[in-house]
């Protein structure tokens, strides 16, 4: 018989669920062992410690205690123990203490600490102290002694992370990064964030809320989601690969503008993008959309992805373009039976290509993320007036369902695409080549410089996992 304060209930556990009831079945406790986080035993009395989730999405930690004889305490312990598998016990733990208003490591000791401590994980921690850092540090870290890894700071910490995580995955299964065509291998291992930076976005899709507390009980939970990647290449070379958004033409320019005034911290996103607006650049591309194999086809439905580093303050003809068919040859002959379409081209003057690794899905009225999509949206933004442009970007920055409805974005639903600068010219000094205008890509934030006038980006599938739940 066990007691619950002053009341003897009987304990059941069945179904997932942990339920306190008394002899007249009157519900006292009712919980999902999914949410619980430790058991904790002492002489006579048994300590569960459980999250629970409020109407604004956070979590929160709460116990109860049941008091019983030492036999009874002992065979419910061993019986909700084995239920716990799956919690972290070890982790890696990278912090920025530059992200966001330079808060990472006081975030850390403040919130994180003691819960991590609580549920008895043990932590390397280790503070970065320049970019690329943990890119590096991953690629001879021994990954076997973790259970994942902790990221305390914003999105460019994550998403170095990520590069260095699955750069290393690739490493240890000899799959050549350089090949633009190579399926890459899935990582195992968890990537969980405390959110410390300017923007959080990806937290704020997983969890619904940039509450850090929540981000942690949602690691020390263990439960994961799949999510995908793109990774972009030039040149015979990998540049990098994108979690959230990669964005090439007016989304690399503006990246590249505020990157000349980092001295503005994160201000900078806000006030330097409307200077990159007002004197946006067109570009004479061809873009080459690779289509769905029938088994990747998706149910209809209305896709929406995020563009980020818009400036807060955004109150936002498509130019003819000549659509072509590949000509068929033997080898496209050959892969007609795995592909449902002919490649599609666009040739003409745009001011950016966009794709979006995690997207939105409209439901409800509202916009969910869907972080395991078999498909990559582009949007290609076509030549149009200033006033329609700002239009545009302005319900793209409200996460407007009818963001991408107009007539001047055109989108494709695919398994990558190529992207061809016309006109350019290729300096070639030695063995090094650069062109000899400036083009940008967004890559999550980080600017990267092309120095080849070809392009490729392709979707990679549940590439990796982060420590989390879906906020619906």
């Amino acid at each position: 018989m066990f007691h619950f304060g002053h009341k003897s209930v009987d304990v059941s556990l069945c179904d997932g669920v942990m339920t306190v009831a008394t002899s007249e079945n009157d519900i006292l406790v009712s919980i999902e062992i999914r949410r619980m986080l430790k058991v904790n035993i002492t002489c006579g009395n048994l300590t569960v410690y459980y999250v629970e989730k409020k109407k604004n999405k956070t979590l929160n930690m709460r116990t109860f205690s049941l008091e019983a004889d030492f036999e009874d305490i002992q065979k419910l312990y061993r019986d909700l123990d084995s239920k716990l598998k799956g919690r972290p016990k070890s982790l890696l733990v990278l912090i920025n203490p530059n992200a966001g208003k330079k808060k990472g490591i006081k975030v850390y000791k403040k919130i994180a600490d003691s819960l991590f401590q609580l549920c008895g994980v043990k932590l390397d921690i280790i503070v970065t102290n320049r970019q690329n850092e943990p890119t590096e540090i991953l690629k001879s870290y021994d990954l076997s002694k973790i259970d994942g890894i902790v990221t305390v700071g914003g999105d460019g910490l994550y998403c170095e992370c990520m590069n260095g995580l699955v750069k290393r995955v690739q490493q240890d299964n000899k799959i050549q990064l350089d090949n633009h065509n190579a399926d890459i291998v899935s990582s195992a291992l968890p990537i969980g964030i405390i959110p410390a930076g300017s923007g959080d976005v990806i937290v704020q899709y997983l969890h619904g809320t940039r509450c850090a507390r929540t981000a942690v009980l949602h690691i020390l939970l263990g439960s994961h989601v799949d999510s995908n990647i793109v990774s972009v290449h030039a040149g015979r070379h990998l540049l990098s690969y994108s979690a959230l958004v990669l964005g090439f033409g007016l989304f690399g320019n503006m990246m590249h503008d505020c990157e000349k005034f980092r001295w503005m911290g994160p201000s900078r996103y806000n006030i330097i993008p409307l200077g990159s607006m007002l004197k946006r650049r067109e570009f004479n591309v061809e873009v080459e959309y690779n289509p769905l194999t029938q088994n990747e086809k998706p149910k209809t439905a209305r896709l929406y992805g995020r563009q980020i580093s818009l400036p807060n303050g955004f109150l936002s003809q498509r130019s003819k373009l000549q659509r072509k068919q590949r000509t068929k040859s033997s080898s496209d002959l050959q892969k007609e039976s795995s592909v449902n379409e002919d490649l599609v081209k666009e040739e003409g003057r745009i001011y950016a290509v966009d794709s979006h690794a995690i997207m939105m899905k409209e439901k409800s009225g509202r916009m969910t993320p869907h972080f395991g999509q078999n498909s990559l949206m582009v949007y290609t933004t076509h030549k149009c007036t200033l006033s329609d442009h700002v239009s545009q970007l302005t319900k793209v920055k409200n996460e407007k369902p009818d963001c991408y409805d107009y007539k001047f974005v055109s989108k494709h639903e695919v398994s990558g695409y190529k992207v061809k600068l016309l006109n350019s010219t290729v300096n070639t000094v030695g063995n090094n080549k650069e062109l000899q205008k400036d083009y940008y890509i967004n890559c999550d934030g980080e600017c990267i410089r092309l120095k080849e006038p070809v392009f490729n980006v392709k979707l990679h599938r549940n590439a990796v996992k982060f420590f989390g739940d879906f906020a619906d």
